[in-house]
């Protein structure tokens, strides 16, 4: 746990979310495991938003940067994007509005930078949005209701500085006198299955990534994010593990893992392995 990031009281939530784009297909062209995830994250939106934060400090392992850390500072990004996957599905073709809080987003870049790291300060018209920002923020907020602010994963970052990232996110919105929600959008296992697939042949990619999948998930219920982070590397090795558990060890930096976490689904999303875990937050 990163001194001073939970005890300044100023998180009042946190989401781990699937970032995949079969979530929102629909009818027979949905597995029940990808419509079981979306009711999941639907539900997660629900109860981020009744939490009343100000603003959702969001990291998706799909915008990956490898040269410091980018901070988005557009007020607004709207548009439509085309998966460079899945364009031949009705799911890869994607609207977004995504509303941000420029102001905090500065902050925590100016943070960054006095803590010794590198921000990137991104602003420009038809910058990429990746596919897991949007598509978790249309599902758990589909009215554009809550502001983020949103930091890059950077593949060669280690796991203490991406835990670092969110305690200074953190604290520039306590400065701020903001109460914020975090939102980390990534998978579990990476593992694609390396072929074309109806919905219903869906699977984990391996039984071995199957068992790291709950081996984690089963720590994270029971709030043990020091046994989390011990066991990442292994996982990562393992189990392909999405951005080698960047988006855990995002959390872990403000003491979120030792809460224990709600897990509301776990399935495969073309051999992947997908989960929707929520922490309630006084």
């Amino acid at each position: 746990m990163t001194e001073g990031a939970v005890t300044e009281g100023h998180i009042v939530g946190a989401a781990y979310l699937p970032g995949m784009p079969h979530l929102l297909a629909e009818g027979s062209d949905a597995s029940p495991g990808w419509v079981e995830l979306r009711r999941a994250v639907e539900e997660v939106g629900q109860r981020l938003a009744a939490a009343k934060p100000d603003v959702v400090l969001t990291l998706s392992t799909q915008w990956f940067t490898v040269l410091g850390h980018q901070v988005q500072l557009d007020p607004n990004p709207t548009g439509h994007h085309v998966d460079e996957n899945w364009y031949d599905y009705d799911f890869g073709h994607l609207d977004y509005d995504l509303p941000m809080d420029v102001e905090l987003a500065t902050a925590w870049a100016d943070e960054i930078d006095d803590a010794g790291l590198q921000a990137r300060r991104t602003r420009y018209e038809g910058f990429p949005i990746d596919v897991g920002t949007i598509v978790a923020r249309n599902l758990a907020d589909p009215d554009s209701r809550l502001p983020g602010a949103q930091v890059s994963c950077n593949l060669y970052a280690p796991a203490e500085v991406m835990g670092q990232l969110a305690s200074l996110g953190v604290r520039a919105a306590g400065a701020q006198g903001k109460r914020v929600a975090l939102v980390v959008v990534s998978g579990l296992s990476a593992g694609l299955i390396q072929q074309w697939i109806t919905p219903e042949q869906d699977h984990i990619l391996s039984p071995d990534h199957d068992r790291w999948n709950r081996r984690v998930l089963d720590l994270l219920v029971q709030g043990r994010g020091s046994d989390v982070m011990a066991v990442r590397e292994a996982w990562a090795r393992e189990a392909v593990a999405d951005s080698q558990g960047r988006g855990l060890a995002f959390l872990a930096g403000t003491g979120i893992l030792d809460t224990p976490a709600d897990l509301l689904a776990y399935a495969p999303v073309w051999g992947t392995g997908g989960a929707v875990l929520h922490w309630g937050l006084p």
